[in-house]
């Protein structure tokens, strides 16, 4: 354990310690600590920043990247943070109701992306800069039930450039460019880097 609280920068003592007397930052290093005891190739990160404030995240990011480098690990991190995303992955998957609709690396989904929804994920990102007013999402509507998806493209009820094969042909995830897959009938191939 002392070792263990020692990797995620930790002094050893804190495993006397409950729970509620670690502040956020602590009980998250806790939880890699114990991710880390069996020796993963692999850690699942489930909003691995949430509830906690901005340096405090910074300091859980640069420790998974410390931890990454150092001990050789993967990290598979699911997250609504895109700018936390951005940051700390280097392939990234959307999702639209449970399904995949677009992946690529994550440079390059960030400077173009394929489909509408991800489009509107990243335009909705917020700005330091409060000039820069956050342009106009492109989603229209609700969120549609997964226990009644929509029949077609699951995205064609919120998206505005649906067309009619939309409304009644599912897409297929389709490799549009090497490591660049969408699931969108009008997606148009990235430019070539």
């Amino acid at each position: 354990a002392a070792e263990l609280l020692e990797q995620v920068g930790l002094p050893p003592a804190m495993a006397a310690r409950y729970p509620h007397e670690l502040s956020g930052g602590q009980a998250r290093r806790v939880c890699v600590a114990r991710a880390l005891a069996l020796n993963p190739a692999l850690v699942i990160a489930d909003e691995p920043t949430a509830g906690l404030d901005v340096s405090v995240q910074g300091e859980i990011l640069n420790l998974m990247a410390d931890l990454k480098t150092r001990l050789g690990l993967s990290f598979l991190v699911i997250s609504h943070n895109l700018s936390m995303v951005r940051h700390v992955t280097d392939r990234i998957a959307i999702l639209y109701l449970g399904r995949l609709v677009e992946i690529g690396p994550t440079s390059a989904v960030f400077a173009k992306p394929l489909h509408p929804y991800t489009q509107s994920l990243i335009a909705s990102e917020p700005q330091p800069d409060p000039r820069k007013r956050r342009a106009d999402l492109g989603i229209k509507g609700e969120i549609p039930s997964v226990l009644r998806r929509p029949k077609g493209c699951e995205f064609h009820t919120r998206c505005t450039i649906a067309v009619e094969r939309c409304h009644h042909e599912p897409p297929k995830l389709r490799e549009l460019a090497p490591q660049r897959f969408v699931r969108c009938h009008l997606a148009p191939p990235p430019e070539p880097a």
